[in-house]
């Protein structure tokens, strides 16, 4: 029987990770152009911007719970198939 061999990285391989893992934990989305970043001053001093946020957060969690309820529903489904199994075999012994 073969056994499999344990993968054994290179010295210069762990060296690269590393470099990679570092960058990448600085790593942001980008410069913002000037245009952008006035767009994003705009916004805030938008009186109705927290409100719209707050609405935009809303519809968000709205969705979420319609999720959740879902996941719920199919977990009691599940359920009661693993009890009507374990009744079948009950009742088969």
């Amino acid at each position: 029987m073969s056994e499999t061999q344990k993968y054994q990285p290179t010295p210069e391989q762990i060296a690269k990770w590393r470099e990679i893992q570092e960058l990448d934990s600085t790593a942001f989305a980008g410069i913002l152009t000037e245009e952008q970043q006035w767009k994003n001053v705009k916004e805030l001093l938008d009186p109705n911007f927290f409100q719209k946020r707050l609405e935009e957060m809303r519809a968000y969690k709205e969705k979420l719970l319609e999720k959740v309820a879902s996941v719920k529903e199919y977990e009691e489904i599940l359920i009661e198939a693993m009890e009507r199994r374990k009744r079948r075999k009950e009742n088969k012994l």
